[in-house]
């Protein structure tokens, strides 16, 4: 240890809590952390530079100095030159709590030349794929090589050069990995997996233990010989069921060709449609070779009548009235070298006996040598997703009746002597929404893209046909919309809805303890950097003590701030409840202290979304302080509970299927930056106090306002920056981790029906943490059943 580490004393001689700073390597500090009368916790450690905290650190590291534990209570943290200009001492203590760890540090020090562990760690979530993260500290900027072997065969290297969001407070959190293990290995029995890093040393965590069925424990059940008795295999069953739900399980999508064998059976359906007559709409520019590949998928339908048209893109209208004209009531499009799924004509046709207007399914993407490849896997109808990216068609069929309206909503534009196919599809969406029509998914892949198709929607070719027909559909929708394409993805489009001109008022709720120069930076952001002219800020503090926030908050009322006292133990839901009943304004906003505001903007953009018909509530885009993505919307469901997502995204990557870049549905948004009505405030009777006072209180928030028939909505054109819990910190004393169960064990019972069936996230996606949604395919995946979306009867603004 270094002769300049100095011993600080503690509060207290009857703590639990041992630990101390065992040097600095580089512009890396390390230590170690320990809590004896829980030594399985992994603490927080709060760094501090003449007593100010810089940087929250988890203690989960194999720290080989470490004096107690199992040795993987160690911590690393990257210090920033910056903050160590002018200082005199670097110290550390355990977060939430009066206890400085041993060691501290006078400045300026001299780095340690003792040689520092790799901090490195890996989990694995039962599935197959592995994570985790590490970076050396002698060589911060490096990015590891981890191999990964079972017994003396190596599976894989790679980099450790992917975002991590645990390393999101550092300077870099590029030092991520995330490894698929071989379809090989999801044989049910046990493989003990090794990981290493470039130096020879195990990460953290390793050896792995995997055992692992694609169908999941209750399909493993079914493989053996003996089946037990009737109730023990129903008690099996529940067990597996409750596994499934709780710990879920996923591949990477490099596996989908062997997914799709074993998930994707596409056998006939066990009813067959009505006698209605089927057409199909081969969407050709006259090359043969690509229309025979189309045709020839036709061969793997059972026998069934169907009539067939040939027209093209640029003008679909003498293809389309041929069929109609020739009594077809269901109509299925096929562009040329695109196939169809097996059996998938008797799937679509069947989805309109039920009343459904229209309805699609999944679809993929040939591979070079007809492999399976690039699935698109979609939610339930939303018109918002489909304005930025249509997703929807590749693998729709049409009812007669929903195409008959379509033209005649179209018909004034030129007396409809043409129509491009981008037109065609702009006007089913409106008659979709005007005449209420119900929209069914069947998440199947039945529509095969050909192998030249682009792989996502963002990489396609800006289409000014399409930006055209989206613009007309706006304008009908709401007269005054204007729709723009975006700058770096040309093909994804952004709607910018009008404002009324007299903006309603807005109350900006910010709840705040402390923490003077978050809360400082939230209010001069609203107050200098929003346009927004019709604004109330309310600050309520919650048992502030700090003189510099006290002297602060006594300040705000003279800028036209509120400054609401509660001095109540913390219960988030409590305080923006007791705020909303002081707020004036038609509009609330919930605004945590450590936002940021970047753009001026956001709140505009978040108004404009929110005034729209049927529109319960409105979420934004939010960033890390690095500008990697924190919030992307909810899913709801991940391990039983909730979780962002976006998170291994950065700001401008499109995410899967270019989400993290268009406005769309969700089911949830945070309440860190979200705004809805007041009136729908009071109707769902405000956050629940008593069963989320901290955590989960947005998402059931979310979901109650949804059970009232209204709509979500996550826009990323209102960006902030969010450094969530910075003011709070992380639950992780007792009190704070039996109330954060509480919660969890109480989300869990209140939503899991809704968790197996997000109706804005596929049952065939991963729900598990280490994947994140949209980060890979889950196995077994969720029953794949026939979902409807109905479009919402209007509510008058």
């Amino acid at each position: 240890m270094p002769n300049e580490v100095l011993n600080k004393p503690n509060a207290g001689e009857n703590s639990t809590f041992n630990g101390a700073i065992t040097g600095l390597y580089g512009d890396v500090l390390q230590g170690w952390a320990f809590n004896s009368a829980q030594p399985d916790q992994r603490l927080i450690i709060d760094i501090c530079i003449d007593g100010a905290s810089v940087a929250l650190v988890r203690a989960d590291q194999f720290q080989p100095n470490a004096q107690a534990g199992d040795q993987f209570h160690g911590f690393s943290a990257q210090l920033q030159q910056h903050w160590l200009e002018g200082a005199t001492r670097i110290s550390a203590m355990v977060a939430n709590q009066d206890h400085w760890l041993d060691g501290q540090l006078q400045i300026p020090v001299l780095p340690s030349k003792e040689p520092a562990p790799v901090a490195a760690i890996v989990w694995h979530s039962g599935g197959l794929r592995i994570g985790g993260w590490s970076w050396d500290p002698q060589a911060p900027q490096r990015h590891v090589q981890v191999t990964v072997r079972e017994s003396n065969k190596v599976l894989g290297r790679i980099f450790c050069d992917k975002h991590q969001q645990s390393l999101s407070y550092r300077s870099s959190s590029d030092h991520g990995f995330v490894f698929d293990l071989p379809w090989s290995l999801a044989d049910g029995k046990l493989h003990i997996i090794d990981v290493e890093n470039d130096l020879g040393q195990p990460l953290a965590g390793s050896p792995i233990k995997v055992c692992c069925w694609p169908e999941g424990l209750e399909g493993l059940l079914h493989q053996y010989d003996q089946i037990p008795d009737e109730q023990t295999m129903t008690l099996l069953t529940q067990v597996a069921k409750e596994q499934a739900l709780y710990l879920p399980k996923s591949a990477g999508f490099g596996h989908y060709p062997q997914w799709f064998e074993l998930f994707q059976h596409n056998a006939p359906p066990k009813n067959r449609p009505s006698q209605g007559k089927l057409g199909l709409l081969l969407i050709s520019e006259g090359d043969i070779a690509l229309e025979s590949i189309s045709l020839g998928s036709l061969r793997s339908q059972r026998p069934m009548q169907y009539q067939i048209a040939k027209g093209s893109a640029e003008d679909i209208l003498p293809a389309l009235a041929h069929l109609l004209k020739d009594g077809c009531d269901r109509i299925v499009p096929l562009f040329d070298g695109d196939r169809l799924g097996v059996n998938a004509l008797e799937h679509l046709s069947g989805l309109l006996d039920n009343g459904n207007a229209w309805a699609y399914a999944d679809c993929d993407r040939d591979g070079s040598h007809g492999e399976r490849s690039l699935p698109w896997f979609k939610p339930v109808w939303d018109i918002d997703l489909f304005i930025g990216a249509d997703i929807f068609t590749p693998g729709a069929i049409f009812s007669s009746t929903i195409l008959n309206q379509a033209l005649a909503l179209l018909t004034p534009l030129d007396g409809l002597k043409s129509l491009n196919w981008h037109y065609l599809l702009a006007g089913i969406a409106l008659a979709t929404e005007m005449s209420h029509a119900r929209v069914a998914h069947l998440p199947q892949v039945l529509y095969h893209r050909h192998h030249l198709a682009p792989a996502s929607p963002e990489e396609a070719a800006a289409s000014m046909d399409r930006h055209q027909a989206i613009a007309w559909l706006c304008q009908c929708l709401t007269p005054g919309a204007l729709v723009r394409a975006l700058p770096k993805y040309p093909a994804l489009l952004h709607a910018q809805w009008p404002l009324p001109a007299e903006l309603p008022k807005v109350s900006l709720i910010v709840p705040t303890r402390d923490q003077v120069g978050l809360l400082r930076t939230c209010i001069d952001g609203l107050l200098k950097n929003t346009d927004y002219p019709n604004l109330e800020i309310i600050v309520v503090d919650n048992q502030s003590s700090d003189p510099a926030t006290l002297s602060y908050l006594d300040a705000l009322p003279a800028q036209g701030v509120k400054v609401l006292p509660y001095p109540q133990p913390f219960n988030y839901s409590a305080i923006n409840n007791y705020a909303a009943d002081h707020a004036t304004g038609e509009l609330l906003g919930l605004v945590n202290n450590d936002i940021e505001i970047i753009e001026a903007g956001w709140l505009k953009e978040m108004v404009s979304q929110l005034l729209r018909p049927n529109v319960g509530a409105v979420g934004a885009k939010l960033l890390w302080p690095n500008r990697m993505v924190q919030h992307g919307g909810v899913v709801v469901g991940v391990n039983g509970l909730a979780a962002h997502t976006g998170n291994n995204l950065e700001q401008q990557d499109p995410g899967y299927l270019g989400m993290n870049q268009i406005t769309r549905r969700q089911s949830a948004v945070t309440a860190a930056c979200l705004l809805l009505r007041a009136s729908i405030f009071d109707a769902v009777d405000g956050l629940d106090e008593r069963a989320f006072p901290v955590a989960f209180n947005d998402v059931d928030l979310c979901l109650r306002i949804q059970q009232l028939g209204l709509h979500l909505i996550w826009t990323p054109f209102a960006q902030l920056i969010h450094a969530e819990s910075a003011s709070r910190g992380k639950d992780q004393i007792p009190e704070k981790r039996a109330r954060a169960s509480r919660e969890q064990q109480g989300f869990i019972e209140r939503w899991s029906h809704v968790g197996q069936n997000d109706l804005y996230y596929h049952p065939a996606l991963s729900l598990d943490y280490l994947s994140g949604p949209y980060g890979g395919l889950a196995i077994p995946c969720r029953p794949l059943k026939v979902r409807a979306g109905k479009a919402l009867v209007q509510t008058k603004r």
